[in-house]
């Protein structure tokens, strides 16, 4: 059995994608500089793939199979904007934080506030919103209006941008009452402290203050 290594390669996806087909909400500009703004909104999976070692199939003239790593991006609930190639530096760099995770075996978790902590959802709509890769209430509350294609979008998620000032504006409010109280309490401890009164070297003055027993 023989082998076209150029066609196998060019199976595999195996050079960079080209970001400027996608979504520039998915699409870095600047692989160095790691994690920016947004990224934690994204969907991001780690994850080995079984893809043909050419060289290997060459020598043994079969099939030769090996695990790479691979990475899957996307903005929650938007399908149309998916990305799962092999993992290059680009990826390591921008994701630094699920890279650990999934080197580490961990759970690739997202960072956010979870679905399951807001009131205005129930278990089966936070189901639900996990099938469309939406996992936090961040990403519920920044999602595109590509991805607005499911029922009750719009409401899901203004509900999510309220939920997110009010516990925003709670924040400031309870960081303002500990800043408060740390000041009352140093002014408390440079307050001199109050001596008791110290016993008269008279005598009489000592008598009377002394309480009467019966």
């Amino acid at each position: 059995m023989s082998l076209d290594a150029q066609g196998v390669e060019a199976l595999q996806n195996s050079t960079p994608t080209d970001w400027s087909k996608f979504n520039g909400s998915i699409a870095p500009t600047d692989y160095q500089k790691g994690p920016w703004q947004g990224d934690e909104k994204l969907h991001v999976r780690f994850f080995k793939l079984a893809r043909i070692d050419v060289m290997a199939s060459q020598a043994a003239n079969r099939p030769v199979f090996k695990d790479m790593d691979y990475v899957e991006v996307m903005m929650p609930g938007d399908k149309n904007n998916i990305v799962v190639e092999p993992v290059w530096q680009q990826y390591k760099d921008r994701f630094p934080q699920k890279w650990a995770q999934y080197l580490a075996g961990e759970e690739q978790t997202a960072s956010g506030t979870p679905l399951k902590v807001a009131p205005f959802l129930t278990p089966a709509l936070v189901e639900d919103l996990k099938f469309l890769k939406i996992v936090t209430i961040e990403q519920l509350a920044s999602l595109p209006d590509t991805a607005m294609n499911f029922m009750g979008a719009q409401e899901y998620k203004q509900a999510a941008i309220r939920y997110l000032n009010v516990t925003s504006s709670n924040e400031s409010l309870l960081a303002q009452i500990q800043a408060l109280q740390a000041q009352v309490a140093a002014l408390g401890a440079t307050e001199p402290e109050r001596q008791s009164p110290r016993p008269s070297n008279d005598p009489a003055k000592n008598q009377q203050q002394q309480p009467r027993r019966n």
